[in-house]
């Protein structure tokens, strides 16, 4: 996978998923704009690594559901670099909320956090984007936009509104030479994960025709390929890792 002199911009990189993909893109050559909201050390650990892999490193801290703060992220990006070839948008927040606790302001913070945040920051990029060297989008959903899931019924929502959100950029930007797609992975082997009791983590992975959880290198390499050149011809597309589990 090559992506030599690219400039990518991967939300939410401090740690888990976006930083798997912020190193991955480094490794394939690709400057990264490391963008967190409050986990400053996790993001410096993040830049480090991308600076072991011989690429630069722009830390931004920013809460992307503000809109002057994502127009801000890529202000400052802007400033520094000059341009941006590639966007991973994978900010958000998980809280595990059935619908009978879900309150209306809780509702209101996961939508802003999973579906607003990434709609500012590709509004905000997309004069950037328009000017990249084979400009692409990844925007990271979740199964739960098909089955449903054990998050509740905002994060679903929220996920399921990205699926759309990817395709109307998609329909949109596609003359421009953008390409937008989505990855919606599933059970990942992560602290979230270690956390459920042992019967609820065997269920989960007896529930997959692949019997294990996926992992966060795992989803990264399907996001990179998806930015690459390799993928030059697909857009519009929501690509499942999920191990076949939304299929049971």
């Amino acid at each position: 996978m090559e992506l030599k002199g690219k400039r990518a911009l991967v939300t939410g990189a401090s740690k888990g998923l976006g930083a798997a993909v912020a190193r991955r893109l480094a490794e394939a050559g690709a400057d990264v704009a490391v963008h967190y909201r409050r986990d400053r050390a996790g993001a410096e650990e993040t830049a480090r690594a991308v600076v072991a892999a011989g690429r630069q490193a722009l830390l931004i801290p920013a809460d992307l559901a503000r809109p002057k703060e994502a127009e801000e992220l890529v202000a400052r990006l802007a400033d520094a670099w000059g341009g941006l070839d590639l966007l991973v948008n994978n900010a958000g927040v998980a809280p595990v909320r059935p619908w009978d606790q879900v309150t209306p302001a809780e509702w209101a913070e996961v939508l802003a956090a999973n579906l607003s945040g990434p709609f500012y920051v590709m509004r905000a990029a997309l004069p950037l984007l328009r000017a990249g060297r084979e400009p692409a989008v990844v925007n990271v959903g979740s199964v739960v936009s098909f089955n449903g899931g054990a998050f509740g019924p905002a994060y679903a929502a929220a996920k399921a509104g990205l699926v759309g959100l990817t395709r109307s950029a998609a329909r949109e930007w596609g003359p421009l030479g953008i390409r937008v797609n989505c990855v919606a992975p599933g059970p990942i082997e992560s602290p979230l994960a270690r956390a459920l009791p042992a019967p609820a983590l065997e269920a989960m992975k007896a529930q997959t025709p692949l019997r294990r959880l996926g992992t966060f290198a795992e989803a990264a390499e399907v996001i990179c390929w998806l930015l690459s050149p390799a993928a030059a011809f697909v857009t519009g597309q929501t690509v499942v890792v999920d191990g076949g589990r939304v299929m049971s």
